[in-house]
């Protein structure tokens, strides 16, 4: 019997895991893979991410990046560069894996290697593995987007999906030294997203990534990415995709003592596709709420979906519009990053987490108006093609 069992030792079960072993709670953390484990993921590590969570990521930083190089549609392009540090640049395996130990020496047990096989809701929640059968007051799922524990407590809440596709480049002394400290990234060539070129310690990780309606042209576009950077795309290697789920507000994370975080919770950025950030701060959340319902205070999750709503929704909630609104029409967006010291500088703000979504949207003031207006309108334009676009399949297929 444990106080917490938590299903999936990325950034957000390790989070909640480390927390609350940390305060005492006798907690179980389970992941079906073997760590190190590597997960299709870019790596970047924001500096508003790394703010969220209170340990020491050095050990796992490959690059630091301190600028972008920006380009439309492919062609030439600009760059920039920030004075601070604006990313930690990682691998999925070296980061999950420095967070599980960091949880198991805050006194969790981790079971890496052992995959949940049933679960039952119904009064304590109990996990059933090949290796054993677990109970708990309270059960966490932070097992990503296609996740069990979100499919058996009935939590199908509402979300939109983009999809992305990721490959790594094998990459000389040269090349690297060209890419380090930047980051690439294309707008306007992916729908309703961007494609990216990120330094690691060995290698360069490209991807693209957008609407999941556009998901069928992504690898020829993965493919005129690398080349768009003098890069042959045969010698991509480690090709995977992976779904990106935002919530729709107010849709349920919990069911009594079941509760969703990070990935499983549809708790990702829909402007930057990033989530590592969410993971954390979702994590954090969800072990505060755990810690009031083992004190007795209230008898369910519940205060942690309220917590979300109340401090997590609304960030995502205004980088939707701003995702609209950016995708809809990106060469306005660029000329501001490329012309404007003020744009790019509160750009970087954002990224730093020095400034909020909703901090920029109080600082145009009456141009916010605007803004509602013109993303609901993109909004409505993009699902009508995508309305469309069934309609024409469905009679295809007819």
């Amino acid at each position: 019997m444990y106080d917490a069992i938590i299903v999936g030792a990325g950034p957000a079960g390790s989070t909640a895991a480390r927390l609350l072993a940390a305060e005492g709670a006798k907690v179980l953390l389970l992941d079906k893979q073997k760590f190190p484990r590597d997960k299709p993921c870019g790596g970047g590590v924001t500096l508003r991410a790394a703010s969220e969570v209170d340990i020491d990521l050095t050990p796992i930083i490959e690059q630091t990046v301190y600028g972008a190089r920006f380009s439309l549609r492919l062609k030439k392009g600009f760059d920039r560069r920030f004075e601070k540090p604006l990313t930690y640049m990682t691998q999925r395996a070296r980061l999950d894996a420095h967070l599980a130990q960091c949880a198991a020496e805050a006194g969790a047990e981790f079971h890496d290697g052992e995959a949940v096989r049933s679960i039952e809701v119904a009064g304590a929640p109990t996990v059933r593995t090949d290796q054993g059968r677990y109970s708990s007051e309270v059960l966490i799922g932070a097992d990503g987007a296609n996740g069990i524990v979100g499919a058996v407590a009935g939590l199908r809440f509402g979300a939109e999906h983009a999809v992305a596709l990721e490959a790594n480049l094998p990459a000389s002394g040269e090349v690297l030294k060209d890419w380090r400290e930047n980051i690439g990234m294309d707008l306007g060539d992916v729908v309703g997203g961007y494609g990216w070129v990120f330094p690691k310690g060995d290698h360069l990780n490209l991807g693209v990534g957008g609407w999941s309606y556009g998901g069928a042209m992504l690898r020829p576009k993965l493919a005129r990415l690398a080349r768009s950077h003098g890069f042959a795309p045969d010698e991509l290697e480690h090709l995977r995709g992976h779904r990106l789920p935002m919530r729709v507000p107010r849709t349920a994370i919990v069911s009594g003592r079941v509760a969703l975080v990070g990935d499983a919770a549809g708790l990702v950025d829909p402007l930057t596709g990033e989530g590592i950030h969410m993971a954390f701060a979702s994590g954090r959340l969800a072990a505060r709420s755990t810690r009031t319902l083992l004190n007795g205070e209230v008898a369910d999750m519940l205060p942690y979906q309220r917590a979300v709503d109340r401090e997590l929704q609304p960030e995502l909630i205004v980088a939707r519009e701003l995702q609209e609104l950016f995708h809809v029409a990106p060469p306005p967006f660029l000329g501001l990053l490329e012309r404007s010291q003020k744009f790019w500088r509160g750009f970087c703000y954002l990224i730093r987490g020095e400034l909020t979504y909703i901090d920029f949207m109080r600082m145009i003031g009456p141009a916010r108006f605007a803004v509602d207006f013109l993303a609901a309108a993109a909004r409505r334009r993009r699902e009508a093609k995508v309305a469309a676009g069934k309609r024409l399949l469905a009679s295809g297929t007819a």
